[in-house]
């Protein structure tokens, strides 16, 4: 009879997967970001994260499922980054502010000219559409995790409303939609070299749904 394996020897084996999963999604990560979504091969992934194929079959079924685990990783980061949590979830202003500062930030170009790398780490948001346009499960996968994002920013609109700061004439998960909906425009719009006045699309928007402030008579 085997003996049973020792608890510590699950978890250390399961950091291990969690680790090369990891390092494989950092390894696309820049991949994608220095070469585009096609150009990078599954060799060259590997060989950037210092693993075999045969790691990334353990992790990923093919290239498809790679590429929305990528997505869904900088996507992850993005939204976090950008959307307030805990006693700040409310502030639907700070959260429009910090991804007007961070495609602001994405959109300026360093002494040579060159454009910087872009605020979803490098993964470009227009070639992510491509990639939906030909793969309908890529398109499945990514319209799951845009449709998170938006469910995020409707309950920070909702949380604004109970703190009388956001419109209560306005439905939260429509406001959700429309953010995300000019979010995803703004972020293609930039990386293809649209001029963008986002000190101007910010007020534009927060006019758009801040509260009426009460009078002080």
């Amino acid at each position: 009879m085997t003996a049973p394996r020792p608890r510590g020897a699950h978890r250390s084996r399961d950091l291990a997967k969690r680790a090369t999963r990891d390092a494989l999604l950092d390894a696309g990560l820049l991949e994608f970001a220095e070469h585009g979504l096609d150009t990078p091969s599954l060799d060259a992934i590997c060989a950037r994260a210092g693993y075999t194929r045969g790691a990334f079959y353990v992790h990923f079924r093919d290239r498809d499922d790679f590429l929305v685990a990528v997505a869904e990783r900088a996507l992850g980061r993005f939204v976090d980054a950008v959307i307030a949590t805990g006693d700040q979830a409310h502030d639907l202003e700070r959260s429009v502010t910090r991804f007007m500062t961070v495609v602001a930030s994405a959109a300026a170009a360093d002494a040579r000219g060159r454009r910087r790398s872009g605020p979803l780490a490098g993964l470009q948001v227009h070639r992510l559409l491509e990639a939906c346009a030909r793969s309908d499960t890529i398109r499945t996968r990514v319209v799951g995790l845009v449709q998170v994002a938006v469910g995020r920013v409707a309950q920070a609109a909702a949380a604004g409303q109970s703190a009388h700061a956001v419109r209560r004439d306005v439905d939260p998960q429509q406001v959700a939609m429309v953010l995300v909906g000019a979010a995803i425009g703004i972020l293609t719009a930039n990386e293809i070299g649209m001029p963008i006045d986002f000190e101007a699309g910010r007020n534009t928007v927060l006019s758009m749904l801040a509260a009426p402030r009460a009078s002080s008579r």
